[in-house]
């Protein structure tokens, strides 16, 4: 391994790498809580060895009273096993965020931080970074973790204070980013994917046979990404696709026309295809055959569609399909489905499953067409 003249490499510490890019730096690996893996900047070039052994010691031993140690205690909580799934999820990955930031003493990551030494100063920093980092989200939402996390352990004993004082650290202001794409541009996407995705996979200018489809059953049934990917073989009943919503929002059937019946046949078929090849068993509950599979047969995760409608977006980019400014999300496909949909305010709240005009606002981007005031 190349690495600085005055570290003998055969004498680094285990999970210490060198990263020769720039003017070089020393990292570590670590897993996400959807497993995928990342990279931790840990030490500059100029490091000694004697410095990195110790980077080596704070990553493996977790000192008594640092906040990696009371998430641990928080984690195997009653009042974290009791909250939902999804809250549990969001939690785990704030607790990664945070915990794996850097410190401002050099190969100390915040995690490693004493509980007495987490001040709102430090509060401030981590928000800040986080959001430069991570964006103003999730910004946000560690902050909301770390002021409930020493909550939980000042009630308990576990430290004396919070660093999140009312009112105290400034949070990011989160970027409004309600798009709605043209119907000309997802049509040309969706006709692009459907052709692309025909390729072998991996090859160039190939994309997941799964894309097209995605953003079909986004639209025509108002769905957000995640509920696109739990639909299976039990959603399709004798009126219409049973849509199971998120966020507290209402279940709803969305009756077949051709178009959707043509997705979902598609889906079908290709999930065969993939099942034969792969030498897959067909599930025999509907509930455990999903519509939308991967090229392994496996479930679609949130981070594999990530990942891939991202290279896709660069590649209809590239293929001069859409523009940089014509980019989207998936979850902007709900939002046309929304503002597409024809009938009153009521109707549109039935289709979507919002319980609330408020809730609606934030999808439908329709303008309404009234009657002059007089004629």
């Amino acid at each position: 391994m190349q690495c600085p003249p005055h570290i003998d490499p055969a004498k680094l510490p285990d999970y210490i790498y060198w990263d020769n890019s720039g003017k070089g730096h020393w990292y570590t690996k670590f897993k996400d809580p959807d497993g995928k893996s990342r990279r931790r900047k840990v030490a500059t070039a100029k490091a000694s060895m004697s410095e990195l052994h110790r980077v080596a010691e704070n990553m493996a031993g977790q000192p008594i009273d640092c906040f990696n140690w009371l998430a641990e205690k928080f984690e195997h909580s009653a009042q974290f096993k009791q909250v939902s799934e999804r809250m549990q999820k969001d939690w785990r990955y704030c607790r990664m965020a945070v915990a794996t930031f850097p410190s401002k003493q050099p190969g100390v990551l915040i995690g490693q931080v004493p509980l007495a030494d987490w001040k709102s100063p430090l509060l401030q920093k981590l928000v800040d970074g986080i959001s430069e980092t991570r964006g103003p989200s999730s910004a946000k939402h560690c902050y909301t973790y770390v002021k409930r996390l020493f909550n939980w352990g000042m009630n308990r004993g576990y430290c004396a204070s919070s660093p999140a004082p009312r009112g105290v650290i400034e949070l990011p202001k989160e970027r409004q980013r309600r798009r709605l794409p043209m119907n000309t541009v997802v049509s040309k996407l969706v006709a692009f994917a459907q052709e692309r995705g025909q390729r072998a996979s991996r090859t160039k200018g190939s994309c997941p046979h799964y894309i097209w489809m995605t953003l079909e059953l986004g639209y025509l049934n108002r769905l957000r990404g995640i509920e696109v990917f739990a639909l299976t073989d039990a959603s399709e009943l004798d009126e219409g696709l049973l849509c199971v919503r998120a966020k507290g929002s209402k279940q709803t059937v969305t009756r077949w026309n051709d178009r959707l019946r043509s997705v979902v046949a598609a889906a079908q078929r290709i999930r065969a295809e993939i099942f034969k090849a792969q030498g897959i068993p067909t599930p025999i509950l509907p509930t455990d055959r999903h519509l939308v599979v991967t090229t392994g047969g496996k479930q679609l995760a949130e981070s594999a569609w990530q990942s891939a409608w991202g290279r896709f977006m660069d590649l209809a980019v590239t293929e001069g399909i859409i523009t940089e400014d014509e980019r989207f999300g998936l979850h902007d496909m709900k939002r046309r489905g929304a503002t597409d949909t024809k009938g009153t305010k009521a109707d549109k709240m039935e289709s979507t499953g919002h319980s609330s005009l408020k809730m609606l606002s934030i999808y439908d981007m329709s303008i309404p067409v009234v009657d002059a005031a007089a004629e």
